[in-house]
This record gives structure tokens, sequence and C-alpha cells, in this order.
């Protein structure tokens, strides 16, 4: 099996404490080093207490990109904040030319910098231009339930969001029928979500007996959604997301409706069923349910459960996953363990704490 020495930039939020946690487990990762500027000479377990025992490091204040030039497979994910890696990048692909490394290297980006595969879209999205728009082309969105085929020995590979996940996730199986029409996407988030600092909407006491909606059909990530229906020849659709923020601090349950069209025939409950099931059955982590996906079965793992309900021609997709996993880094190992040829399930087939 091939080697990997992995380099995690930026792991001192929640997202690197989980790639930490899923990387130490993984039977082809032989060395892992991270960093954090704020906890630079810092154990990883003081940041991340649940790793102590388990994952040995400390934080680097800089990458020593001499680290990986001897690794039989150099890999790099980055959970740094929007913007930094896209502003950083052409250093870093001009250093790790010089060293050798740049063709070996495969790296993973958690953030936003290259979801989006237009300048123009990135700025309608973000409000404000990419760093650098000539980058955008060299990065493989990492859906693998959609963009498995292009994800094997990809080298660039933009980690998509969790929303995005969920959300697309609902609707792949159905995303080339003609004439879904109002396309009506809602999501409920756990505070883990907006990251390790805490905040208005994270700080325990204005979170914890409280429901909203926030950034309502202004999310960023509605645009991932759509650049996919628009990728499947989606016609007369049209698509609006609004996100909750819900006392939890893990997963997202989402519900996306549409009505089925008059021309593609009856739908019921089990047949639509069925075109989700055959559409998912090469997929190792997407499970069709009965009834209603829970949280508390997917909590902890890289699993999505989805389930579909029915009304005469209205349809109600839900979807239920862990942001930080399958949402996040779950998705990023799934995504390298397709880039490197491994089977893509490796280091992941783990249950949810149940229960949570």
């Amino acid at each position: 099996m091939t080697r990997v020495h992995a380099y995690i930039l930026g792991a001192s939020g929640f997202g690197g404490g989980e790639l930490l946690r899923l990387l130490a487990g993984h039977p082809a990762v032989a060395a892992i080093r991270a960093t954090s500027k704020e906890n630079a000479d810092v154990p990883f377990w003081k940041v991340h207490p649940h790793l102590r025992g388990l994952v040995e490091g400390r934080f680097d204040s800089e990458p020593d990109w001499h680290w990986l030039t001897d690794s039989q497979q150099p890999v790099v994910f980055s959970v740094l904040d929007d913007q930094e890696l896209a502003r950083q990048l052409p250093a870093l692909e001009k250093r790790w030319a010089e060293l050798g490394l740049s063709e070996r290297l495969v790296l993973v980006d958690l953030s936003p910098d290259f979801r989006l595969d237009h300048p123009g879209r990135y700025a309608a999205t973000h409000g404000r231009s990419h760093p650098v728009p000539d980058m955008l082309e060299r990065f493989v969105y990492g859906l693998p339930e959609w963009r498995r085929d292009k994800l094997q020995g990809a080298k660039r590979i933009a980690n998509p969001g969790c929303f995005a996940t969920a959300v697309q996730l609902a609707l792949l199986p159905v995303a080339s029928t003609p004439g879904l029409g109002m396309i009506a996407a809602t999501a409920v988030t756990g505070s883990s979500g907006s990251g390790a600092l805490p905040g208005e909407v994270t700080h325990h006491p204005t979170r914890a007996h409280d429901f909203r909606a926030y950034r309502a059909l202004q999310h960023p990530q509605e645009s991932e959604m759509d650049v996919m229906l628009v990728a499947h020849k989606a016609s007369r659709h049209r698509l609006t997301f609004v996100p909750h923020s819900a006392p939890l601090v893990r997963g997202i349950f989402a519900t996306v409706q549409f009505e089925w069209p008059e021309n593609a025939g009856g739908v019921s409950v089990e047949s639509l069923s069925a075109i989700y099931r055959r559409y998912y059955e090469t997929s190792p982590f997407v499970r069709v349910v009965e009834g209603t996906p829970r949280l508390a079965s997917v909590v902890g793992s890289n699993f999505v459960d989805v389930a579909v309900a029915t009304r005469g021609r209205t349809v109600a997709v839900m979807v239920a996953l862990d942001n930080l996993v399958k949402g996040m880094s779950g998705q990023a190992v799934q995504n390298l363990n397709l880039a490197l040829g491994l089977p893509e399930d490796t280091a992941l087939r783990q249950a949810a704490c149940y229960p949570c």
C-alpha cells in the first residue's frame, strides 16, 4: 500500500481535529504533521483533548515542506480560512515545484476557495473577486457520489460545503429530470458548523434553547448546488435555500421539496426510493432508509441517510449527515482515497455513536 505523509494546514479547528482523528487510523498514512500559528509547539491533544494518547505531535507554526520530499505520497489538507490558501497558493506551488513535490502532491482544500469553477460566479457568490482566478480550473469538485471518475488520480481537490453536500445528495438521482420547477431546500445544522471560536450563533447561552434561520436565500453554498443542477442540464428549475441554526453540536438535517413533473410519469415512495437505491448502489456511504433519517444514526460517521416522502406529485427528500465528517473531514479523506486509488471507504467504515 502507498505510504502517505500528510500535512494539515490550519488544524486547530474542529475540522482539523477530525482530520487528525481519521488519518491516525488510516492504514496508508505513515506520518502526520499539522500547523497552527496560534498554537505553535502545543501538543495536538491540548487543543483536541479526545486525541490524548492517540495522536502524537505538536503544531508547527509554519509547514516544513522538506519533510514531504522523501514521502512516497505527499498529501496536504488545507483547513485555512476563506481566501487564505488561494492567496498563498502561487507561492506554494512554486515552492513545491522547486522541491520536486508539485506533480506528486495531492492537495485537498476544505475551504470555499476553489469550489466554484468560474471567477464570475465566485465573485457574484462571495461579493469579492477571486485572488487567483486562473487556478480555479485546476481543482476537481470533490463530491464523490457525483464526480467519482474525475476524482480518481486527481491532484487538486476542492472539498464541498456541508450544506451543499446534503442538498446535492438529495437531488443527484433526479437532477436530470426536466421540469422540477421550484426546488425548495432547507437545512438545520449544529453549532460546530460555525467553527471552534465562540460567536453569537455558537455561544451556548444564546443557542441552547433557540432556533433561527440565517443567511436565508443568500447562503454561498447555494451556488454549489446550482452548479450541479446546471451540469445535469436541469431545465426550468429554480433552487432556493434557507439554512437554520439549531441547538445541536453536530449534524445536518436537510429537506428538499419539489413537484414531480406530470410528463415524468407517476411517483410514489416505492418508485422514488427505487430510483435512489439504484443511483447510490455503488456509493458506500449513502443509505436509503424508510420513514425519516435520524441524526443520531449518522453523527460521528461518514454515512448519509436519505429518505423520500410523496403526496400526489409533491416530493420531499430528507437527508441526515454529520457536518464535520461527511460534510467536511470525512469527505476529504474519502476524496483522498479516490485520488490514490484506494478503496473509497478506507478508514471511514465506522458506525455512528448511538445514542449520541
